[in-house]
């Protein structure tokens, strides 16, 4: 299931499923070692009145939510049958690696009673389940989990006392043995101190409640690379007080989301509340070293065996456009610098990339039917050109754009200047945006003109004149081969795409439709008004649209990507947020009163409608039944609302002048 709810601070992350339990750790990258593990999760269970549960049992009730403006969850699990209520309130501390959950339990019978917490930690360190150790320390009452450069600390506190009640490690996921929680079931530990290979451990506190009666109960994880550093972490807890720091978390996002508050955005609550979760949300998937991370939701493995967990430069420039626009120009910043440090020599940006800035992995082949080819999407390196520009006309920053001239916006420049079809003046083939088919594709060469004319500017504000030049003359290329030839007059609106027959030479046009195709006023080849664009849009539209009570827009036709069982017949595919929030900007961009932003507003609801209780929105939905489909959060997903809401916001207040 995709995660209900997330927190971090740029070097930890910690993910948290529909049943309140810790189900992905990332550290010390953001996206990069799931210490946890995909189809795992640190369980949580009660032992009251000689019964036992874990929250996974099917008699709990979940609800996942935030403390408003924060990224510490509000969240409860409640068992009606043992008459005990679990409240959450989880964070990753902002300036310290350290995950917290305040766990507030209630006695809802009315007799006194003793309940034992259990929390059973199933690291996979490094993302397996070998020559891991976990040991109890007897001085902190405290369980370390460590394997080489990773160490874990668990630890709590009950009452102002700090140190668990009871303990036990063990053998998991080997030879038939499923691990220390099965321990618990009986609600005694045997208090094993130490174990080592393929280990679990379990921890417990007593907690005594009268009728009726509440208590609680913290508990933390410290991730660090030796033991001293968890070991001064778990200090610093004592030091500071677990409430103390909670508070303290709770202030600091809330002045974080707050900070442009001047823009004094005129939505409605339910809007602004998620455009404040979104931008919270965001952040938690970005790596403080400036990779933009796609998702960080392990489940996905069980499509592909492998994740969203990389930087794509292509989703990371889209949400630096939101949050630039947004005014959070320092990480977009981060951002860029990452980019230039991965731009190949030649002036390209890869696939995807770690946010170790290693390459990630790929199915874009360098060799197919007998040729070599370029295993890239040129609209990749183009939009993050376009985005640096971007990022110029909010901030202004003219000694970084000086670093980001030689390794970034002149080997962009130069590499997009060359990638040029000598026969037709557009870009040479390579991947689309849904990385799916190869060819020249509307929205690449969109991107493409896009990232030549801000290379054009960008090189001219630093005095670079002679590369400023052969940039605009490229990028007035680009803009007159793609109207000859990826516009069709018979037809009366854009192509998805052209493919060059490698005999003939000649271009074969592929007439589908995709929701890609808004780059060519998005990235402002033609103005969204202009006749071609309207008409192209509005057969998107026709197309795209998903005609039912669950609404939206697909991505193109026929997409069978993440499809679920169900008759597809009259549904081009799934619905996605970025696509529909889409055709939301087109709709605001042609609007001309009020009255005409009232169908944008229809969309933008549309959008808000997706995310869960806590605000987190998926990739996609279920056409039949709006449930969420593959990833959530989709930190592209989150930015376009971002910028949705903002350029909607903008556009009122300019038609109610």
């Amino acid at each position: 299931m995709p995660r209900a709810a997330v927190t971090g601070n740029g070097n930890l992350l910690a993910c948290m499923n529909n049943q309140n339990l810790l189900e992905d750790l990332y550290f010390p990258y953001v996206g990069m070692e799931d210490h946890i593990d995909f189809e795992h999760w640190h369980r949580i269970g009660v032992h009251v009145d000689n019964k036992f549960s874990w929250l996974t049992d099917n008699q709990w009730e979940h609800k996942t939510n935030y403390m408003p403006e924060t990224l510490v969850t509000d969240s409860s699990s409640r068992n009606e049958e043992l008459l005990i209520r679990l409240d959450f309130n989880d964070f990753v501390y902002h300036s310290e690696n350290l995950f917290m959950r305040k766990i507030k339990i209630r006695n809802e019978a009315n007799y006194d009673r003793e309940v034992k917490l259990f929390c059973n930690q199933d690291f996979h360190l490094y993302g397996d389940k070998q020559q891991d150790t976990a040991f109890y320390d007897p001085e902190y009452k405290a369980m370390i989990h460590y394997r080489k450069r990773r160490y874990f600390w668990i630890c709590g506190m009950q009452d102002g006392k700090a140190g668990v009640d009871s303990f036990t490690t063990g053998k998991s996921e080997y030879h038939g043995l499923e691990g220390t929680w099965k321990d618990a079931e009986d609600g005694h530990l045997h208090e094993n101190p130490i174990e080592q290979g393929s280990v679990d451990s379990t921890v417990q506190f007593n907690v005594f409640l009268k009728a009726n009666e509440e208590k609680v109960v913290y508990v933390w994880i410290c991730a660090g690379k030796d033991l001293t550093e968890v070991e001064d972490m778990h200090e610093f807890i004592l030091h500071e007080n677990p409430e103390k720091l909670l508070k303290n978390n709770i202030n600091y996002w809330i002045s974080w989301v707050n900070k442009e508050a001047e823009k004094d955005l005129q939505l409605d609550p339910k809007l602004l509340k998620e455009y404040k979760q979104s931008l919270l949300i965001i952040r938690t998937q970005i790596d403080n070293r400036g990779a933009i991370i796609a998702a960080n939701d392990s489940d996905i493995m069980k499509f592909n065996k492998d994740t969203y967990s990389y930087m794509w430069p292509r989703d990371g420039a889209w949400v630096s456009l939101a949050l630039d626009r947004a005014g959070y120009g320092e990480i977009s910043k981060r951002f860029f610098q990452f980019c230039a440090e991965t731009m190949t020599d030649e002036g390209y940006l890869l696939h995807k990339y770690n946010p170790d800035e290693s390459v990630g992995s790929s199915w874009h082949p360098w060799f197919k039917n007998g040729e070599m080819q370029m295993p890239i999407q040129e609209d990749e390196t183009a939009i993050v050109t376009y985005a640096l520009w971007n990022h110029w006309e909010h901030y202004k920053d003219i000694e970084f754009i000086q670093e980001m001239y030689e390794p970034l916006i002149r080997a962009a420049g130069n590499f997009m200047t060359h990638f040029i079809d000598e026969k037709t003046g557009l870009p040479l083939p390579t991947y689309d945006l849904w990385e799916r088919d190869r060819g020249i594709f509307s929205y690449t060469a969109a991107c493409v003109y896009a990232g030549l004319e801000a290379a054009y500017r960008l090189s001219s504000i630093i005095g670079h004149f002679n590369h400023s030049d052969r940039y605009k003359k490229a990028a007035e290329g680009i803009k007159k081969a793609l109207l000859a030839h990826l516009y069709d007059e018979k037809e009366g609106r854009f192509l998805k795409r052209v493919e060059i027959d490698p005999k003939t030479r000649e271009l074969k046009k592929d007439y589908g439709l995709d929701a890609s195709m808004h780059a060519l006023w998005m990235m402002g080849v033609l103005p969204p008004d202009d006749e071609r664009i309207v008409r192209t849009n509005e057969a998107i539209y026709e197309k795209l649209l998903v005609r039912n009570d669950v609404g939206g827009l697909a991505r193109s036709e026929n997409d069978d990507y993440q499809r679920v069982a169900g008759n597809y017949h009259d549904i081009p595919g799934n619905p996605w947020i970025i696509t529909t929030l889409w055709h939301a900007q087109w709709k605001m961009a042609i609007a001309k009163n009020l009255n005409d932003m009232k169908e944008v507003k229809k969309y933008i609801d549309w959008a808000t409608d997706q995310a869960n209780e806590a605000g987190v929105m998926p990739e996609q939905v279920n056409p039949f039944n709006g449930d969420p489909l593959s990833v959530a959060p989709l930190t592209w997903s989150h930015a376009t609302f971002v910028d949705t809401v903002l350029k909607y916001d903008k556009k009122l207040k300019e038609l109610g002048k």
